[in-house]
């Protein structure tokens, strides 16, 4: 069963054959969690990366796959995983700063602030917050190609149009959030982040 098509494998899956399931997502299972990794970051990426899993298999009756891979669903389903990640984590950041002001002044760790204070976090961390606002066609190329690692003529594949129409849209992606990093308003707190959004964006 391991050489069978993923197609193969999500219909033997929705009629509730488990061993397909698993063997499907291990097929997938490296690129997933580099998704997830940098959709979320590591904190929560090994649970998005599960609660991906888990909703493939709740959802399975909902999809059948076109073509010759699932990878597309499966991004998917781990896109909509990380978003109810991030936002569970939205609201404890919240909760947490509600309780903090109610409290006493807390006495801030050396060792927390060292790591608070993490520039290269910092800067993924201000990337990653820039996507949502990213018109959908560039948004779902950005994501394929930096977040899941797709080659360009696989993301050509996946979204039905041109490489051409893929690099054009990449290189608006890399225009726009340079663009912000270097705003002085910018919201990164950390100096500009020109060379993460390079590194992340270079075709």
């Amino acid at each position: 069963m391991s050489e069978a098509s993923d197609a193969v494998l999500w219909s033997q899956m929705r009629s509730g054959d488990l061993d397909a399931w698993g063997l499907l997502f291990d097929r997938h299972a490296a690129r997933i969690y580099r998704f997830c990794l940098r959709f979320v970051g590591s904190e929560d990426a090994e649970d998005t990366l599960s609660d991906t899993y888990l909703e493939v298999w709740r959802s399975r009756r909902s999809f059948a796959v076109q073509g010759d891979t699932a990878l597309p669903i499966l991004l998917a389903i781990a896109r909509r995983a990380g978003q109810k990640r991030l936002r569970s984590a939205r609201r404890r950041a919240r909760g947490d700063s509600v309780v903090a002001m109610a409290g006493t002044t807390p006495v801030v760790d050396i060792a927390d602030q060292v790591v608070a204070d993490d520039e290269a976090d910092r800067r993924r961390a201000w990337l990653r917050n820039q996507v949502p606002s990213l018109p959908a066609q560039f948004r779902d190329v950005y994501e394929l190609v930096v977040y899941a690692e797709m080659p360009y003529d696989e993301v050509s594949h996946v979204l039905g149009v041109p490489v051409g129409t893929v690099k054009s849209r990449m290189s608006r992606v890399r225009q726009s959030l340079q663009q912000r990093a270097g705003d002085p308003a910018a919201d990164h707190n950390e100096g500009n982040p020109d060379q993460l959004v390079a590194e992340r964006t270079r075709p």
